[in-house]
């Protein structure tokens, strides 16, 4: 690794650290880009060269907990994956409060939907896949959302299984 894409990465992580501090500390909506940049020690125009938006960092954050859960579709062999984010979820259950819902959950959940559009492409549906890829992002995340707000309870194995058995449902109706 270069010393440049050493750099580049330092960077990008004290953006995205500090992103996650500002974002646990008040409102999505009320953070701008210059806080973002204040707060990770960078100036505006290197923040800009490293991200378009608030939300391209956000989810750059999230990214992998969005990949883990798109696998939902996969039955069985996705329950590792699953099982890992709700741990983590769990184990962080104020923040995931914060992050999951409001605006950054529905940020996240569209995020969700293009991912699991990516993972169907080729699967033909008689609607098209926003016809299945939306309900199996919304179902992922009423479950996790029923689920943290003490609607519903249920182990984790249970609740990783619930996910992956409405998704597959889902594809399974489409066909």
């Amino acid at each position: 690794m270069t010393a440049h894409n050493r750099q580049t990465e330092k960077t990008r992580a004290a953006i995205k650290s500090a992103f996650a501090e500002l974002v646990f500390k008040g409102r999505y909506d009320d953070i701008r880009m210059i806080d973002v940049a204040r707060t990770a020690n960078v100036g505006r125009s290197t923040l800009y060269m490293h991200y378009p938006d608030k939300d391209a960092i956000l989810l750059e954050n999230m990214a992998p907990m969005v990949e883990d859960l798109a696998t939902a579709t996969q039955g069985g062999d996705a329950y590792p994956k699953i099982e890992a984010v709700l741990h983590h979820i769990w184990s962080h259950r104020d923040r995931g409060r914060m992050v999951l819902f409001g605006t950054t959950g529905q940020k996240l959940e569209n995020a969700l939907a293009a991912r699991v559009t990516e993972n169907l492409k080729g699967h033909s549906g008689p609607l098209g896949l926003p016809f299945l890829a939306n309900p199996i992002a919304a179902v992922t995340f009423t479950v996790i959302r029923t689920w943290l707000k003490g609607e519903a309870s249920g182990a984790i194995p249970d609740i990783a299984r619930r996910i992956c058995l409405s998704s597959q449902a889902l594809l399974t109706a489409s066909r």
